[in-house]
């Protein structure tokens, strides 16, 4: 049965223009004690829906400048959104995502432990496109750190695929049952390529290499591996385990290989342009 007492978690949520998708977000949250909307001054209904259920909103940055992008700063501006949280633990999400029931109440019987046998934890990912679960995928299977409590001191470091730093030694992270399903949108489903040349540029300009010996173990020698497991692994596992019914569709999957071959592409083209450590 659900209970009528909050989870006494803050959960943070980065907005901008995000009004399709914000409702079915926040409907997937009323057992939170606290939601916080980061939003970057968007000029669709975002906020009017943010303010009917309830939600902390600030700013991701203090000027009034209209449709503020942070994409290249992702780290910086989820700093500020756990910040302004009320409860020490924290969960994480997306404005196009929802929080299914069972992972709801699992965050609560984690949360309410006055004993939790860990204070960080990650969960395992499932992709929805265009309403259709992904059971299978080459990436699976994929985890991601969207749960801690903030006395481990853990931040989001990176520019723009930003991750959890904390203390790994000394606080060991645990696993999840429940799933975190990621809703493709859909202008990411419609342009999916242009989306992940994208990503590709803006990830190539925040690397850097300082010697020519890093060069080639991490932006040849690590990428090649990548590759060469979606070639010979990845890909050729993944149709005949599992076949094509309940799979991401090969193009998709042709197209997220296809982004290693071009950010290889890419930084090959900056270090011998630009050289070392820029």
């Amino acid at each position: 049965m659900p209970s009528d007492k909050k989870i006494p978690a803050s959960v943070g949520i980065l907005t901008l223009n995000s009004g399709k998708t914000l409702r079915r977000a926040l409907n997937s949250l009323t057992d939170f004690a606290e939601i916080i909307v980061c939003d970057g001054n968007s000029t669709d209904d975002t906020l009017e829906i943010a303010r009917e259920y309830g939600a902390k909103i600030i700013r991701q940055y203090d000027s009034d400048e209209p449709n503020l992008r942070c994409e290249k700063d992702k780290a910086n501006v989820r700093n500020r959104n756990m910040q302004a949280a009320s409860f020490d633990w924290y969960f994480f999400m997306d404005s196009d995502d929802e929080l299914r029931p069972e992972v709801v109440q699992e965050t609560r019987s984690i949360v309410e432990n006055p004993n939790p046998p860990f204070l960080i934890y990650k969960m395992p990912t499932r992709i929805i496109l265009s309403g259709r679960l992904i059971q299978h995928a080459s990436v699976y299977p994929a985890y991601q750190t969207r749960l801690f409590n903030r006395r481990t001191w853990a931040y989001f470091k990176g520019p723009v695929h930003e991750r959890i730093i904390f203390d790994g030694k000394k606080y060991p992270v645990g696993v999840m049952k429940s799933f975190y399903y990621f809703h493709w949108p859909e202008e990411r489903v419609k342009n999916f390529w242009a989306y992940q040349k994208k990503y590709a540029r803006w990830e190539v300009e925040t690397i850097r290499f300082e010697t020519f010996g890093s060069f080639i173990r991490w932006a040849i020698w690590h990428r090649l591996r990548i590759i060469a497991g979606f070639i010979f692994w990845r890909i050729p596992r993944l149709y005949l385990l599992h076949g094509f019914k309940d799979s991401l569709p090969p193009r998709y999957e042709f197209m997220v290989f296809g982004q290693h071959f071009y950010i290889l592409h890419l930084m090959i083209k900056k270090a011998f342009s630009y050289g070392f450590g820029v």
